[in-house]
């Protein structure tokens, strides 16, 4: 394996970011259909082959990828699964990032996932299956709950801490979606990155 290959990978909005593959998603028919790790510079073939290196590394080794992480991050926080999605095995790897004082944020779609890692953010869709829904009511905090919309979509179903307008390099229609309180304000062009609301964190 390439331990030699940084695990991390830099983006304006998120800074620095754990790109995972699609093929540990569960998505929802919305979210397959405006994903963003399908377009843009995650979908070269590069970034994609990357994602399954960095996937194999952390079921290799969790310890010696989060040591790694913590120290390319230099102290900046790190957005797990900027692509792709976190599986329950993954919580070791979290657990290793915080040994070695590292911090994290994230989001995800999968209530198992979710059960083993409950800091994680919980992002819902108009698409969303009412069992999910069910659990996100009774079980996740409105802080920790976000909203993707599309548009043509109706507001979401409860009470969430964010919203986000479906934004990407070929699903570019942030602007067709009517704006809300609880917008991302990246995603609007209001602040710099996410580093400047920490509403996610």
């Amino acid at each position: 394996m390439r331990w030699d290959m940084p695990i991390l990978s830099e983006n304006s909005k998120c800074a620095v970011s754990l790109d995972l593959p699609i093929i540990n998603c569960k998505p929802t028919k919305a979210c397959s259909e405006v994903c963003y790790a399908c377009q843009g510079r995650q979908f070269y073939r590069l970034a994609i082959v990357k994602s399954l290196a960095v996937n194999r590394l952390i079921a290799e080794d969790p310890e010696h990828v989060a040591r790694k992480m913590v120290d390319e991050a230099a102290g900046r926080t790190i957005r797990l699964a900027g692509s792709g999605e976190l599986l329950p095995q993954h919580a070791d790897l979290v657990k290793y990032i915080e040994k070695y004082g590292g911090s994290w944020w994230g989001f995800t779609r999968r209530v198992d996932t979710h059960k083993a890692m409950p800091r994680l953010m919980f992002s819902i869709d108009a698409t969303t299956p009412a069992s999910v829904l069910e659990y996100v009511r009774n079980d996740i905090p409105v802080s920790r709950r976000a909203y993707l919309r599309r548009p043509g979509d109706l507001p979401a179903p409860m009470k969430v801490a964010v919203t986000f307008p479906v934004h990407g390099a070929r699903t570019p229609y942030t602007e067709y979606v009517p704006s809300s309180e609880r917008d991302c304000p990246a995603v609007r062009h209001l602040v710099k990155g996410c580093w400047a609301c920490r509403r996610c964190y």
